[in-house]
């Protein structure tokens, strides 16, 4: 060992240092490659099974636990805005001159004259909640949480059937307002697009008309609803017989929301002309502690005021256009006149 350590003192004395070479260790080699993570999918593997599938609409007559069923359903058909004092309402992306329950039929059901339509949004918006109209703004749909066959209000008599969509509370349409549509007693069951009569003729139809009372105006599962059965079929001399709802009233498929999704082509009722040059701005939610003004209760045959420019909204403020269209318009309402009259079957 002394002899060892005076040889390493001096091989350093001389600036010599050897250095032993390095020797690889194979001990810890690459080992096997792993075994694949997963199988490669059968050839039937379909990718659409992977999404979940949205469940089908409420059917016929079936109360709604909350409005949320609505948002995504009715999206690809117009646009969700807020106006108060309502808050979350639709915007139907239709043409000029559309007016609720008028791109359809009259069939009857075991809950009474009940609306069809063919548009795939009908079985949300004319059997739940109420329509407005707003200058800026159009025809809204309010969301409600309860069924109907429709929520109208009727008149009827002089060889006529009336009627007008039920506002929300505190809104009335008058005699002269686009909101009335009317048919022949005789033309009552075909579609009613074909048959009605023409608006600037509407006033005087509706005010020889009188307002439907009782059983035949309250929404029930008696079959009542509406015009009397006996009459309607005396004037079309048709033998009519009510059919389920639930046959009446088949929830149609809703498109997609992505970014391809159009609308059927089943649509009844006219959309609105698209112009992709104009890019929708859509107003957002009030802020935490921020609420909505409310507006004084609408007098008879009146709509909403625009939106000041100051941003604080009445019960129809100006909305922006859907992304797919300019905004949906709709008839602007004549003057009002004659006294105003609505029915509401039940309290939503």
């Amino acid at each position: 060992m002394r002899l060892r350590n005076l040889l390493v003192l001096g091989l350093a004395a001389t600036g010599c240092l050897y250095e032993r070479q390095a020797v690889r260790d194979d001990r810890y080699g690459e080992g096997p490659p792993p075994a694949p993570a997963a199988e490669a999918p059968p050839s039937s593997y379909d990718p659409q099974q992977a999404y979940q599938v949205d469940p089908p609409p409420p059917p016929a007559g079936a109360e709604v636990a909350s409005e949320a069923v609505f948002y995504e359903r009715l999206s690809p058909y117009g646009y969700w805005t807020f106006v108060a004092p309502y808050g979350r309402v639709w915007v139907p992306s239709v043409g000029y001159g559309w007016r609720p329950y008028y791109y359809g039929q009259w069939v009857l059901t075991d809950w009474g004259w009940t609306f069809v339509s063919d548009d795939p949004w009908g079985w949300a918006a004319y059997h739940y909640g109420r329509w407005n109209f707003g200058v800026g703004v159009g025809w809204y749909w309010v969301p409600g949480r309860v069924w109907a066959p429709a929520w109208v209000s009727w008149r009827y008599g002089a060889g006529y059937v009336t009627w007008c969509p039920l506002a929300p509370p505190g809104v009335v349409f008058g005699y002269r307002h686009p909101a009335w549509v009317a048919v022949s007693e005789q033309h009552f069951t075909r579609p009613i697009a074909a048959v009605a009569v023409p608006s600037q003729r509407t006033y005087g139809v509706v005010t020889q008309a009188q307002p439907l009372t009782g059983p035949h105006a309250t929404v029930g599962r008696g079959g009542n609803f509406g015009p009397p059965v006996a009459g309607v079929a005396r004037a079309t001399g048709q033998q009519i017989r009510p059919i389920a709802a639930v046959q009446a009233v088949r929830p149609r498929p809703t498109v997609s929301t992505g970014a391809n999704a159009s609308p059927g082509a089943s649509m009844r009722s006219p959309r609105a002309r698209a112009r992709p040059e104009r890019e929708a701005v859509r107003p957002a939610p009030p802020r935490a502690g921020q609420g909505w003004r409310a507006s004084p209760p609408a007098q008879p045959g009146a709509v909403a005021p625009r939106s000041s420019p100051g941003g604080s909204m009445g019960s129809a403020p100006r909305a922006a256009p859907p992304t797919n269209g300019s905004a949906p318009r709709a008839a602007p309402p004549s003057s009002g006149g004659g006294s105003p009259h609505a029915t509401s079957p039940r309290t939503q």
